[in-house]
């Protein structure tokens, strides 16, 4: 901008200056030529006055004439040329043998009486002005003048004309320097600051002081940069926050163009899809869950309507809800998708039904048995065996809720504990022998040997009761589940930091399906087995749930016929270990 300004304000100036100095230059040169034709107008007037003379000796006459004239400080050339062109008598005193009749004056004079021209003299290599008189059917009259004085002036003054052009320019080219600077550099702080703005350098501001018009532009832009730089940092704080709330959520987040081109997702996005490679920019394209979702965005953006779709996928039958919403209010097309992995709620409302059913199932069948008793024992007189059998009966089914309740509410109580308030130092090898001296009666009773190997320098941080509790449905399981004359055997070793308890029996063993579910509340791998000895279903998952709350497992190795074990770890004393 400011070379344009300098160089048009030089243009200008030069116009200008030739302009001028071509109308100046030419006034000069009409004053010359009109006092040039007044001079020679008067010397022709006086030759008028000669003409017997100047006819009886042409040159003679021309030659005082230029003497007079030249006496006087004027500079004249005076010639008589005849009718025929040739000239009779020169002031030059020059010997002139060339015809004059084409000259232009001399043409001009005999068609109008009076001719003028302006060249230089063939004779006298000199320029002159001339003015010729036509003295009919007896001669010409013509007076010269030199046009050097002209040429002097003209010359001195385009001399002049181009200096003071040179110096025009050169001070407006100063002066304009100075004006464009005090005009541009705040608009080319401007321009930077912009620049900077566009590129995301939201506090550039222009410095200095303007007093112009482009001072109060300079103030409205930097108003104009604070309000969008405060605007840009709220947009950025709340788009963080936005961020750092979709990255947090367990749910997984995902917007993808009409392209198929992913615009966000957060992590839990590519974890739910099992695919961490996913990026922005990149095309939603992979395993067939996540084709799945891809069209069900791709109809979100073609029918404009929101969507939600329940997807089982994978060999584990993982179940995800897909709630899709097209995004309005943008240029570009695009799909917001939101997953959420709904397998464990399933799992859990699907165990809650079992559960249910299984309370249910193990309630009503001893509830049914006592009810058939009662009502067979109010039907008729009985005799006192009978009436002793359906006691008895009435007996083992009312311990069989007590325990089953007692069970439930143990389970119950150890699920919702964090922690157990009863903890103190345990010995493991005195809490299984108090087990082992419990349960000698049912063993013996089952025909099965008990034997005991344990070092007595293990102890845990465990409640004795609840402790008692898991070792002795692991040995009672041992016992009822065994075969007559088989063993059940409880070992306690050390294992670094770990306590490591054993329970290894001789039974019936447990085929490798069952293990995933043999945990479970009420999963029984024989039913009908399990309840002609009365258990309830709930003994392994206690032991599995006591364990995970003093910090142990438990698991489980069995083999069809020949047994199984039952082994459980739990972390020792920091000062035992």
């Amino acid at each position: 901008m400011k070379k344009k300004l300098m160089l048009s304000n030089a243009v200008i100036i030069v116009v200008g200056f030739i302009a001028a100095f071509l109308v100046a230059a030419l006034q000069i040169q009409r004053q010359y030529q009109i006092e040039f034709t007044r001079r020679l107008d008067t010397a022709l007037s006086i030759l008028s006055t000669q003409l017997d003379e100047i006819e009886r000796n042409p040159e003679t006459a021309a030659t005082n004439v230029g003497i007079e004239l030249e006496k006087t400080g004027q500079e004249m050339r005076i010639s008589i040329i005849d009718p025929d062109g040739k000239v009779t008598g020169d002031s030059a005193k020059e010997e002139i043998n060339q015809n004059h009749s084409n000259r232009p004056e001399i043409i001009q004079a005999r068609k109008n009486g009076r001719g003028y021209d302006t060249r230089i003299s063939a004779s006298l290599n000199q320029r002159y002005y001339y003015e010729a008189v036509y003295v009919k059917d007896r001669f010409f009259i013509r007076a010269a003048l030199p046009t050097a004085d002209l040429d002097r002036v003209l010359y001195r003054l385009w001399t002049v004309a181009a200096l003071s052009m040179l110096l025009g320019i050169a001070i407006v080219c100063i002066v304009t320097g100075i004006l464009v600077y005090r005009v541009t550099e705040p608009l080319k702080q401007l321009t930077g600051a912009a620049r900077e703005i566009s590129g995301g350098d939201y506090t550039s501001r222009v410095t200095g002081r303007y007093e112009d018009e482009v001072g109060e532009l300079a103030c409205s832009f930097n108003v104009m940069a604070q309000s969008t730089e405060s605007a840009v940092s709220q947009l950025v704080s709340k788009q963080n926050q936005l961020e750092g709330v979709l990255q947090g959520m367990d749910d997984g987040v995902l917007a993808v163009n009409a392209e198929n081109e992913i615009l966000f997702l957060n992590q839990s996005a590519r974890r739910l899809l099992e695919k961490q490679s996913l990026a922005e920019k990149e095309r939603l394209e992979g395993s067939l869950l996540i084709s799945k979702i891809a069209n069900m965005m791709k109809h979100a953006i073609e029918s404009a309507s929101s969507g939600k779709e329940t997807v089982l996928c994978g060999p584990n039958e993982k179940q995800f809800t897909v709630y899709v919403s097209p995004i309005v209010g943008q240029e570009e097309q695009s799909a917001l998708a939101v997953i959420t992995d709904v397998t464990r709620m399933h799992r859990l409302e699907q165990i809650r039904s079992e559960f249910v059913a299984n309370v249910t199932h193990e309630l009503k069948t001893p509830l049914t048995s006592i009810r058939g008793s009662i009502e067979l024992l109010k039907s008729a007189d009985r005799d006192e065996d009978t009436r002793r059998y359906f006691y008895d009966v009435l007996d083992i089914e009312a311990e069989r809720l007590h325990r089953l309740i007692d069970d439930m509410l143990a389970l119950s109580q150890i699920e919702n504990a964090r922690e157990d308030p009863s903890v103190r130092r345990c010995s493991v090898r005195q809490e299984l022998e108090q087990c082992i001296d419990r349960l000698a009666p049912l063993a013996e009773k089952n025909k099965v040997q008990l034997t005991l190997d344990a070092d007595s320098t293990l102890f845990v941080a465990c409640s004795p009761t609840r402790l008692q509790q898991m070792f002795g449905n692991l040995i009672e399981n041992g016992i009822k589940y065994n075969k007559p004359n088989g063993s059940v055997s409880v070992t306690a070793r050390r294992q670094r930091q770990t306590a490591v308890i054993q329970v290894k029996d001789t039974g019936i063993g447990i085929a490798p399906e069952h293990f995933d579910r043999l945990f479970e509340r009420f999963y029984r791998v024989d039913a009908s087995r399990s309840r002609e000895i009365g258990g309830t279903g709930l003994g392994l998952s206690i032991v599995k749930h006591l364990a995970a709350l003093y910090g142990g497992e438990v698991g489980v190795e069995s083999e069809v016929g020949k047994g199984s074990t039952f082994i459980v770890r739990l972390p020792l004393l920091k000062n035992e270990a």
